[in-house]
């Protein structure tokens, strides 16, 4: 397994098949209003949609509060950027069983983007020696430390890429999902100039991270996380608004409780914000 899978994680996973693919809280009703979402949500929740829904249940939805000034929309823009917000392992297939039926299996759970800085019991051990007591201070430092991107002198990079694959694969554990997105003209940001390394391998992927020393691939790993943090903050700004409102889904998967914060935008009435239920995607019959 190569080292990048620790930590280049895309924040906003699409996935889609058929036509007329849409997010599983707007197949239903239409969205007269934020709450709408949610009964479109609980009422989408079959296991003709989601092949494990009997794996969980889920419990209620309720309102938290309106985004009324900046600094709530700096702290919900830090939250969502960090490492608490629940994210989905998704593994999907599509095919035809034995006698010519289409199937389509869809499967996900609940997770942490960012779990292996605070737990590497499940790593291989190349990749635990990475994580010196050191190393995992400063990352959990970039991970919990709030800042204000609009204060930041950014500097911006264009690059173009054909094919993005995320595999995060753990032997055989569900803790797993691949994508695959393609786009060209891709923008980043920085608060700093990149380095070497990351251009080499992140942006033109003309080397490979087990090319570094181990101090190398620290760098370039704290490196990554801050520069996805900032572009996670950006991406909140382009979703999000003042006046906004924060909604909280409470759910249990095999017996484990999760509470997922959700942003619902007051002028579109639809779920903006959300990295867990906004990553399934259903076909609109």
């Amino acid at each position: 397994m190569k080292t990048r899978v620790l930590i280049w994680l895309l924040f906003i996973q699409l996935f889609s098949y058929g036509q007329n693919n849409i997010s599983i809280y707007e197949v239903g009703d239409s969205l007269i209003n934020c709450e709408t979402n949610f009964k479109n949500l609980f009422n989408n929740w079959t296991e003709s949609n989601i092949t494990n829904a009997n794996a969980y249940k889920l419990l209620k939805y309720s309102f938290v509060e309106t985004i009324t000034d900046s600094i709530k929309f700096n702290y919900y823009r830090n939250y969502f950027s960090g490492d608490k917000p629940v994210n989905s392992s998704i593994k999907m297939k599509n095919g035809k069983d034995s006698s010519g039926k289409i199937i389509h299996e869809f499967y996900i759970k609940p997770g942490f983007v960012y779990k292996e800085f605070y737990d590497q019991r499940e790593l291989p051990e190349n990749i635990k020696k990475i994580f010196s007591k050191e190393f995992k201070h400063k990352a959990k430092e970039i991970l919990i430390r709030n800042f204000n991107v609009d204060t930041f002198n950014l500097n911006y990079y264009f690059y173009e890429e054909n094919k993005t694959d995320t595999i995060i694969n753990i032997g055989n554990a569900f803790t797993s999902y691949s994508v695959a997105h393609t786009f060209t003209n891709s923008k980043g940001a920085s608060s700093d100039s990149l380095s070497r390394n990351y251009i080499d391998i992140v942006i033109k992927g003309e080397k490979s991270i087990e090319d570094l020393n181990i101090n190398e691939k620290r760098a370039l790993i704290l490196e990554k996380l801050l520069i996805d943090r900032i572009n996670s903050q950006l991406f909140f700004n382009k979703q999000v608004q003042i006046g906004d409102k924060v909604y909280l889904v409470n759910f249990e998967y095999n017996g484990k409780f999760y509470t997922n914060y959700v942003i619902c935008s007051s002028r579109k009435k639809k779920v903006v914000m959300d990295y867990f239920f906004k990553n399934i995607i259903l076909n609109e019959k």
